[in-house]
């Protein structure tokens, strides 16, 4: 894929290909525009629903589908988009959709930005787990990004709390399954 950003330099001789986004979309598209518009991504995969892509969040002052809303974030800038859909409510559905994704990326060349903000529980789930995991082989961050009218805005990078938390789940059950053995 040709992209303005095709070669970009990380640290001191390090070059990155692509800058790609994972996301997940809920009833409203905020966290998936606010990672667009604020990383500039080449190319954003989101993971949803054929019905989170259609629906309308009147409630949080959009007026066109999900999908238009979105694609209209992506015309600001140079980002491709690219909906996977699948069933957010069945893991292994998900998981399919995210191991499509995987295919697409090279953890040598790419620099991966995941954003667990939105979307079902399991998508959210799926996607947080799936930073910690892809992040200890390859570039990337894990973001949490909202944004609500008229009130708070932040996209904050929890990379290395999750991490740590994993490292520390780690040790609990590391440490629990010990304690079996000993009995």
């Amino acid at each position: 894929m040709e992209s303005a950003t095709l070669k970009r330099w990380v640290g001191n001789y390090q070059t990155i290909e692509m800058k790609i986004a994972i996301q997940g979309l809920g009833e409203i598209p905020t966290t998936v525009e606010l990672v667009i518009e604020r990383e500039t991504p080449d190319v954003s995969y989101v993971i949803c629903s054929d019905y989170q892509m259609k629906y309308v969040a009147k409630r949080a002052g959009y007026g066109k589908p999900n999908e238009q809303v979105i694609k209209a974030a992506v015309r600001k800038g140079k980002t491709k988009v690219v909906f996977q859909k699948c069933d957010v409510f069945d893991p292994t559905s998900v998981w399919e959709a995210i191991a499509k994704v995987l295919k697409e990326i090279d953890p040598k060349k790419d620099e991966v930005i995941v954003n667990y903000t939105g979307g079902s529980a399991v998508v959210r789930l799926l996607l947080g787990t799936l930073g910690v995991m892809l992040l200890t082989m390859m570039k990337g961050r894990i973001l949490y990004a909202i944004r609500y009218p008229k009130g708070i805005e932040l996209t904050t990078n929890h990379t290395e709390e999750l991490k740590d938390i994993f490292r520390k789940l780690k040790v609990s059950f590391g440490a629990m399954d010990a304690g079996k053995h000993s009995e």
